[in-house]
């Protein structure tokens, strides 16, 4: 009985533990859970790189390599959409490079945007690839076997008469790949001028004592024609731990009509009123080689050599004519130029990298004018420069510098020149975690005046003014500090808070002055006065709709102060904002600048700018892009910017007019289309324009 009881009790007992155990699992498998989503994270940031992954919706709408930066709206970069150019929210210069590859604007337009895999902002990388930049973008690609592409480009401007066509192919076979550019370019024009209001107060004018004298200038008619081809080839050999590029092109710009009618108007009887009329044409080739070589010599040791050979050929032909005045200037000018660059990486540890690094340059260059100033000129220019970079770099901080010695010997048609002078830079980040990044910056060095500014010639522009270079203008120092904070608090939200101040001392500057020939005019480049500039800003972006929707602003605050001929000061405000919106296989692209005002460092001229804007309507899909764009679609002047100058002997209020903000329309489709097993993506070839030139201007 005893024994029953007892069994009894504990059936009782495992049957109710039973049941309480099926009631609570009820109870859980009944009760309502909330989702969860997993988000991987397309961005972050160190003290030495920030890493974003572009959404394949961003991919699939970008022409090109600049479109796609532009639409994944890095918080450190600031993308112009109007003139292509890309540089950091402090307005630096940004390094681009494909695959640890230098890349042209032409290389970034060819890109097959569907293969970038990442994009990698970098501070003072240690790679010697990346040849001592100090900030670089280096777009990583997908990698295939072999293969090939070919990608066609065609743009045309309503509005503005512009036209483009471009072919870009890449074959790769094994480890060498060749690459393949050719673009063609044509732009007519009935609209570039000036339209001036000078004022000349003359101590003594042909011999008739003081006088003042106010000359305006309206033009009547123009006519601009401009057509460029570029041809280029690149044969680039590839591996983990050796590259070396061989590239040589082609670039010629034609420019067979820059006339103009302009009416002349005088407030006294120096000149009877009358149409001035000028005829000029140019014409610029050039033939570059480029040599490259990378190698790592282990995992501590690597060196890279880029050097190179240009030869440029430029002529212009121009002639004014006003009343009795007949002004004939002609030049012809054959340039050649070579440098060779090596660089040694050394990283003995995870923490310390030191990398040393030379380079040479030399330029001859000779020019010949004719008509009323005839004369040659013949400029050699040796260049040396030699330093060492180093970098200490910890989990979360990173500091180091650059520093180095320029040596420079000149010879301007006899005139000798020597200088030599330090150079450099001190940065240092910190990055607690991936989502915080501060970066602070000095450097300091001489600006070079342009060869141009340094011509003995002297060349006359109207019946009032002539114009002249000086041989002795002095280098002068430029110093930057700058400081950036970064925050990327999630896949949403981006924001960077960015600061600098630039300052130059005795300045090479345009300077007025009434010594020309029988008293007239007279501008010639000298060292006159100090320049200031200094810019706070924020940049901020948002993505909505999971990534359908992007948001950016960036208010910014800029001042400006001067010393010297142009005593002046200048505190702007402006805004740049844009929306992107993406909708199945389309997108809609907007973006408003405001009008902004700027301080010349080198002519002493104030110019201001109106707005800008600009709506874009997208397509893309497989191999076919597509997109209709509304530049400044309200706005039908052609009136681009306004400058004005005030000194001693000489004040002028100029309006310029051309295309750069009238309204356009342009449409633009591009085709790639792939062959072989595999394509392979990579680097990219262009072509490398006409040089710099060394004709007074």
């Amino acid at each position: 009985m005893y024994k029953r009881f007892i069994l009894s009790l504990f059936c009782t007992i495992v049957a109710g533990t039973m049941i309480a155990q099926t009631v609570a699992t009820d109870s859980i498998m009944t009760q309502e859970l909330d989702g969860v989503v997993v988000e991987a994270k397309n961005q972050r940031t160190s003290s030495k790189s920030s890493t974003y992954i572009p959404m394949s919706r961003q991919k699939n709408a970008a022409a090109d390599a600049v479109a796609l930066l532009s639409q994944m709206a890095i918080p450190q970069l600031s993308v112009d959409p109007a003139t292509q150019s890309v540089k950091t929210v402090s307005g630096q210069p940004v390094a681009i490079f494909i695959d640890y590859v230098a890349a042209s604007a032409q290389d970034l337009s060819g890109m097959r945007t569907n293969d970038v895999k990442k994009v990698e902002f970098l501070i003072y990388p240690n790679d010697p690839r990346f040849k001592g930049a100090q900030y670089v973008v280096n777009f990583v690609m997908q990698k295939y076997e072999w293969g090939g592409y070919t990608k066609l480009n065609a743009d045309k401007w309503f509005g503005v008469n512009r036209s483009e066509a471009s072919v870009y192919s890449k074959f790769a076979y094994k480890r060498m790949t060749f690459d393949l550019y050719a673009d063609e370019i044509y732009l007519t024009d009935r609209h570039s001028g000036t339209e001036a209001i000078e004022t000349f107060r003359f101590p003594d004018l042909y011999g008739n004592g003081a006088q003042t004298v106010v000359r305006k200038s309206e033009p009547l008619s123009l006519r601009y024609r401009n057509n460029s081809n570029d041809i280029a080839f690149r044969a680039l050999y590839n591996t983990e731990k050796v590259q070396i590029s061989n590239k040589l092109s082609f670039a010629n710009t034609s420019i067979p009509k820059n006339d103009s009618e302009s009416s002349l108007i005088y407030s006294n009887n120096f000149l009877p009123n009358s149409t001035a009329t000028t005829i000029a044409l140019e014409h610029s080739w050039s033939l570059d080689y480029t040599f490259e070589i990378y190698s790592s010599l282990g995992e501590k040791l690597g060196f890279n050599i880029e050097s190179g050979y240009r030869h440029d050929h430029n002529s212009t032909n121009s002639a004014y004519t006003d009343n009795d005045f007949n002004i004939v200037n002609d030049a012809k000018e054959n340039s050649d130029y070579a440098k060779v660059t090596p660089c040694l990486v050394w990283n003995p540890n995870q923490h310390n990298s030191v990398m040393p690094y030379m380079h040479a340059e030399y330029s001859a260059t000779n020019n010949s004018y004719y008509g009323n100033s005839p004369s040659r000129q013949s400029y050699d220019i040796w260049g040396y420069m030699g330093g060492v970079k180093y970098t200490h770099q910890r989990k979360m901080w990173s500091a180091g510098g650059l520093v180095g010695w320029v040596y420079a010997d000149l010879n301007l048609s006899g005139i000798k020149i020597k200088d030599n002078y330090p150079q450099g830079n001190v940065f240092g980040t910190y990055s607690p975690n991936d989502e915080n990044q501060i970066e602070i910056t000095y450097s300091f060095g001489k600006q070079i005046p342009e060869t141009y500014q340094k011509s003995p010639n002297m060349l006359q522009q109207d019946e009032l003014m002539w114009y002249a270079g000086t041989p002795r203008l002095d280098n002068y120092w430029r110093h930057l500090v700058q400081g950036t904070y970064t925050w990327l608090p999630n896949n949403r939200w981006q924001f960077s808070l960015y600061g600098n101040y630039f300052t130059t001392n005795n300045r090479v500057t345009a300077i007025y002055s009434p010594i020309a020939p029988e008293g007239t005019m007279l501008r010639q480049y000298q060292n006159n006065g100090d320049y200031r500039y200094g810019l706070v800003a924020i940049n901020g972006t948002a993505k909505f709709l999971n990534g359908r929707l992007i948001a950016r602003a960036s208010p910014s605050y800029t001042t400006y102060r001067t010393t010297g001929e142009y005593t002046q000061s200048i505190n702007n405000f402006y805004c740049t904002a844009q929306l992107t919106w993406y909708f199945g296989d389309f997108y809609l692209f907007g973006w408003y600048m405001t009008p902004t005002t700027e301080l010349s460092m080198d002519s002493g001229y104030k110019e201001k700018t109106p707005g800008r804007y600009q709506v874009e309507l997208g397509w893309g899909r497989g191999a076919w892009k597509a997109s209709a764009t509304a530049y400044n679609f309200l706005r039908s002047s052609w009136e681009s910017s306004r400058k004005t100058l005030s000194s001693q002997y000489y004040q002028s209020d100029i309006r310029s007019f051309g295309t750069a903000q009238h309204m356009r329309f342009q449409f633009s489709i591009s085709y790639t289309f792939g062959y072989g097993k595999k394509v392979q993506r990579g680097n990219e070839v262009s072509g490398s324009g006409t040089g710099q030139s060394a004709i007074l201007k």
